[in-house]
């Protein structure tokens, strides 16, 4: 079982500061299907040039996913452009039962 979790940052021009305005989490069966639902949410698999760290308890650095950065528009509102980039973490699951009573 795979987990991806995406958080998506928005400014007005690449100047601004970037704003959260949206986090979620999808399960998905095997790598194959979250290859498939990334390619169906960018209509590409994003290539994940820059990637994302952060630093271990050791005072290593673990690379957990990457950035994928474009403009985007809302064209049913004729709205601006903004540049949105998401950060994309992809992680295996797995699941074993607690009894706690």
């Amino acid at each position: 079982m795979y987990e991806i979790h995406i958080t998506e940052t928005a400014r007005n021009s690449l100047k601004e500061e970037a704003h959260s305005f949206n986090s979620f989490r999808r399960e998905l069966p095997d790598i194959d299907s979250v290859k498939g639902a990334l390619i169906d949410m960018y209509g590409k698999l994003p290539k994940g040039r820059q990637k994302v760290y952060i630093d271990t308890l050791s005072g290593e650095t673990q690379e957990v996913g990457f950035l994928h950065s474009f403009w985007n528009r809302d064209v049913s509102h004729n709205s601006k452009s903004w540049y949105q980039t998401d950060w994309i973490s992809i992680y295996e699951v797995t699941r074993k039962p607690v009894k706690i009573i």
